[in-house]
């Protein structure tokens, strides 16, 4: 039986169901610290492409984006999620799929809201650089939390780490 299918009432389920919310916190923020680290990366990346060697704003976005790609595939892999339990070869294929749709959307999203922001302000003018920066933010933070985060969790490293209680379950039944 799965957790799902315990009468709500009784104790054993309201403590595995503590459990696996205090379980799904934490893989959570951890996700979200492996992507900070991931982002940052790619930020200064992107940043010193398109500032220090005046690469094209969208090539450097994507040079920042490969960059942070891989680095969250192997914390994420190694850390975030503890994918003992999952080979390797399956999760980088799944994660190459997620991320290729990530990449898209965060280029793609920086590009409008760099173009946008050219053609309705003077920001272009004020300040080189800052937009790009407040571009990939925005960019980064929907793509973060509405893609890459279900996606990983529920596609990528579905297979991973689930609670020791809730594998006994499993076994016992």
């Amino acid at each position: 039986r799965y957790l799902w299918s315990y009468h709500p009432l009784s104790n054993n389920s309201n403590s595995m169901v503590k459990a696996k919310k205090r379980h799904s916190l934490l893989m959570f923020l951890r996700a979200q610290l492996s992507a900070q680290f991931a982002t940052l990366a790619d930020f200064i990346l992107t940043y010193v492409c398109f500032k220090w060697f005046g690469i094209y704003y969208v090539l450097a976005t994507s040079i920042g984006a490969i960059t942070g790609g891989i680095i969250n595939c192997v914390i994420n892999y190694k850390w975030t999620f503890a994918t003992k339990d999952c080979q390797f070869k399956w999760v980088f294929f799944k994660y190459v799929l997620v991320w290729i749709g990530s990449f898209i959307l965060n280029v793609g999203g920086v590009y409008l809201l760099v173009e946008f922001m050219q053609d309705n302000t003077h920001l272009w003018e004020k300040a080189s650089g800052f937009y790009l920066i407040i571009a990939k933010v925005i960019a980064s933070i929907i793509v973060s939390v509405g893609w890459n985060y279900v996606l990983h969790r529920y596609f990528v490293f579905q297979d991973a780490k689930i609670l020791p209680r809730i594998k006994s379950i499993k076994k016992k039944n």
